[in-house]
């Protein structure tokens, strides 16, 4: 299913990219031009400098395509990561002498998820960086507050732990407790949860946050070699350190609608035993750039789901072109993302749905109530690209439909961060966005080597169609089926492959004898509860016909 999905992708695709070069007459974006005018002589601006050359297109493709989940990740990982290391150098090299010249701010964070260098420079750096002939353009890394968060008030909160033993509506609403009833609760999948950071004491979160195993715990060294120091939880990109905890409150609610597990009296999570990475880009102002890192971090220490309740809208200036690479970029790693369309109901036509939602092959969350209608705050498609360089696709009319499907966003009830045990309710296309990801999880836990593109198809394939009959810009196709996504995703796997790195050979072959000796419950190929000579014989089936 991947395979022929991606190879459609790959016809047209150029060998190589380069961005528009020193003739470009535009190097400052994104409002970068005004805020040098109106900088101080001395002032540092914080700016994202794009490098012509991006890494191989074609390669990234080919290497997408690989069938071992690992071996695609690191592939992909290390086209990127060489292409950096290759022509950043000189580069770098020119910003830390401007840093002893008093040119450059101690800011300077050379990213590779694309080909760019986020760093905070005064006019006079700014200007000589612009004329680089190995420099695409420089944009405004600009600060943002709130807004950036598609939230809502909520009605009155919960209460503290334990008002109710319940399910919330939500995770009711798409069947999740269904599928946990198969077994299947997110167990072995890590979610990198990019907000506001986690209180990951909340009972509901404590026992299953994601702990990186090549980290030794406060002895301030980078014991994985990283480039993040203790960094046991994640990490918190607007300060550069690791302090991931939550003073906003908007992480810790997504993050219980990924993942709590009513341990405090509501059940919140779809998949209550997924492990949640800590992936915090804001607390009062942040740019572009730290969710880029934050995303590049989840990718490059194995989450298996990206989830950020977050979106620039267009009036902001976002730079949607790196929105998209970095977003293409993730996705070919087979790391499975999904993004909030947005609070704007349909005030603003084509450019209604956030960045990165806009993003063509993003996973975009709209939001219904737990009746199925739509909420009223919940952007709406299409978008297009064709003024953006270098893509200039799905022109409009018809343009790219979104949201790609909706999920409950209205009164959910999550994790409170205050507290620290609970509960809040909170609205938005925000809260829309955690119950894909959690769903997700559960996906991933059935079926570990489907990718991003075929876990954004089987959501569409199984969506509960709402509105007019078939896909709209409301609902995009419909509300998620928890259930019947993970039905789905079973389907597609394969029991022959044992040690599940998706190639049939003798190792497979070899590991079921192992199991069907030991009387091993992962021998009951036929799922009877018998192990016999029944299974033996259907997992020959299997094999000789490679699933």
């Amino acid at each position: 299913m991947r395979r022929a999905l991606r190879l459609v992708m790959a016809v047209g695709l150029s060998a190589s990219v380069a961005l528009a070069g020193p003739s470009d007459n535009s190097r400052l974006r994104h409002g970068l031009a005004d805020a040098v005018r109106q900088a101080q002589a001395g002032e540092t601006i914080p700016v994202v400098i794009v490098l012509r050359e991006q890494a191989d297109e074609r390669a990234i493709e080919e290497a997408s395509l690989i069938r071992d989940r690992d071996a695609r990740r690191r592939a992909v990982v290390d086209l990127l990561r060489d292409t950096a290391a290759r022509t950043q150098g000189d580069l770098l090299a020119r910003l830390r002498d401007g840093q002893a010249q008093g040119l450059v701010g101690e800011r300077v964070r050379p990213l590779w998820i694309a080909n760019m260098v986020a760093a905070d420079l005064t006019p006079a750096m700014i200007a000589e960086i612009a004329r680089r002939p190995d420099v695409a353009y420089l944009h405004l890394d600009k600060v943002i507050g709130d807004e950036v968060f598609p939230v809502m008030p909520g009605r009155d909160d919960g209460g503290d732990g334990g008002v109710l033993s319940a399910i919330t509506c939500g995770v009711n609403l798409i069947g999740a407790p269904d599928v946990w009833n198969m077994g299947i609760t997110g167990s072995g999948v890590v979610v990198g949860v990019i907000d506001t950071g986690l209180c990951d004491s909340h009972p509901d979160i404590q026992d299953h946050v994601w702990t990186n195993p090549g980290e030794i715990p406060n002895n301030n060294i980078d014991d994985d070699n990283n480039g993040y120091v203790d960094d046991i939880h994640g990490w918190n990109f607007q300060f550069d350190n690791n302090n991931t905890g939550d003073s906003n409150g908007h992480g810790t609610h997504t993050t219980g609608t990924v993942a709590g597990d009513g341990t405090n009296g509501q059940q919140t999570g779809v998949a209550p035993d997924a492990e949640v990475m800590v992936l915090e880009f804001w607390n009062s102002f942040s740019g572009e750039s730290t969710v880029w890192e934050a995303m590049q971090y989840g990718v490059a220490n194995n989450a298996d789901v990206l989830t950020a309740s977050l979106g620039w809208p267009h009036s902001t200036n976002p730079d949607r072109a790196m929105w998209r690479m970095v977003s293409e970029n993730t996705f070919a790693a087979g790391v499975a993302t999904v993004f909030a369309a947005g609070n704007e109901g349909s005030c603003c036509g084509i450019d209604n749905v956030r960045t990165p939602g806009d993003v063509p092959d993003m996973i975009t969350a709209g939001a219904v109530d737990c009746n199925d209608r739509i909420a009223g705050f919940s952007s709406r498609g299409p978008v297009t690209w064709e003024d953006v360089a270098p893509y200039f696709d799905w022109p409009h009319p018809p343009g790219k439909l979104k949201p790609t499907v909706s999920a409950p966003g209205v009164d959910t009830l999550s994790m409170d961060a205050f507290s620290c045990s609970g509960y809040v309710f909170l609205s938005g296309t925000s809260m829309a966005t955690p119950h894909i990801a959690g769903t997700m999880a559960l996906m991933l836990q059935a079926n570990p080597d489907l990718d991003h593109y075929e876990i954004k198809q089987i959501l569409k394939d199984t969506a509960v169609d709402l509105g007019q009959a078939g896909e709209d810009n409301a609902y995009g196709h419909g509300r998620i089926d928890a259930l019947a996504a993970v039905d789905m995703a079973l389907s597609l796997s394969c029991p022959a492959d044992i040690d599940g790195n998706g190639t049939l050979d003798a190792d497979d072959f070899f590991a079921f004898l192992d199991l069907f000796a030991a009387d091993d419950p992962a021998a009951d190929i036929t799922g009877n509860g018998v192990i016999d000579g029944n299974d033996f014989f259907a997992y020959l089936d299997l094999f000789a016909a490679g699933c």
